[in-house]
């Protein structure tokens, strides 16, 4: 009897310390090569700490566009953690190269509710199914085809809109994909990292519905300013009943998915600094008494300038 109650005494204790454990969080890792993130999109549960490396010579940051962590400067071999505590997306770059890169190293942590199952894809698993993803809505709707290749080219912004949210999207039409010139449809086709950032541009945090953002406008004097996943402002105006985000006007709203809302625009909307020179003011558009000014300022004696600068 006094063996039993020894073994249910040392039982006892030996639950009592694993009940005081601590929980330990998961964790995940993200390398920094060739001024890339891989993996570029990560897709964690809960109380996740990720672990990022850099393995360039050169520093690199870790740089929340919510503001949400800052790794500030990674050397070579160095690491940054952040323990992920709460569910949500939260799309981050490098700010040490923006200046030199058309578009800055870019990428996102994805984080499901603690204890989901998550498929290396990033899709979850063991729930019944739901209603449609925003890029299930966005694939489907017939007026949205170019958005939808765009989509599914580029990747990243898949996984945001398939698994993240909730989100606002203000999808470009057909027609708004078809009025770029061809230049620019083939330099954003061709990039897939210059594609993630223009749809991206297009996303906002939150379930805006028109009544929502024709609220949010008349209080602040028929303007409002919300900010994109490439932590860009984005102008949401209203006149005459009409809502117009930057120069795009929305002219189909309230399309609900299960992680958000699209409003389709008649207009792409192109962030700052997004293009090459050359796609953002065709040669052909220069005026030839432009050309010829510059020309006449060039000294007779360094004919090759005169070659340079003239288109």
């Amino acid at each position: 009897m006094r063996m039993n109650s020894t073994i249910l005494g040392l039982a006892a204790v030996l639950v009592i310390g694993l009940v005081a454990l601590p929980v330990l969080a998961a964790t995940a890792d993200v390398d920094i090569r060739g001024g890339e993130y891989i993996p570029a999109s990560l897709t964690v549960e809960g109380n996740t700490a990720v672990t990022w490396t850099n393995y360039d010579e050169v520093s690199h940051t870790v740089t929340s566009t919510g503001g949400v962590f800052d790794s500030g400067p990674i050397e070579q071999n160095e690491t940054f953690n952040y323990t992920f505590a709460d569910t949500g997306t939260y799309p981050y770059g490098c700010t040490l190269n923006a200046s030199t890169r058309r578009t800055p190293m870019q990428g996102v942590v994805i984080v499901v509710p603690e204890g989901m199952m998550v498929e290396e894809n990033g899709n979850e698993t063991g729930e019944e199914p739901g209603n449609m993803t925003l890029a299930d809505l966005i694939a489907g709707d017939e007026n949205l085809t170019s958005f939808a290749d765009a989509v599914g080219k580029a990747g990243l912004a898949q996984t945001v809109l398939g698994a993240g949210g909730p989100y606002t999207v203000f999808a470009p039409d057909d027609a708004a994909f078809e009025a770029l010139d061809n230049e620019t449809r083939t330099a954003l086709l061709n990039d897939t990292e210059m594609l993630d950032s223009l749809l991206m541009h297009h996303v906002v945090r939150g379930n805006y519905t028109e009544e929502d953002l024709m609220e949010e406008t008349n209080v602040t004097g028929n303007e409002t300013v919300l900010e994109a996943l490439t932590g860009d402002s984005l102008n949401v105006s209203a006149a005459d009943g009409n809502l117009t985000v930057e120069n795009g006007t929305i002219v189909a709203s309230d399309l609900a998915a299960e992680n958000g809302i699209v409003h389709i625009i008649d207009t792409v909307l192109v962030p700052p600094d997004l293009l090459p020179p050359e796609n953002v003011t065709p040669a052909e558009n220069a005026t030839p008494a432009e050309n010829a000014t510059v020309v006449e300022n060039v000294t007779p004696a360094a004919p090759d300038e005169e070659q340079r600068v003239i288109p």
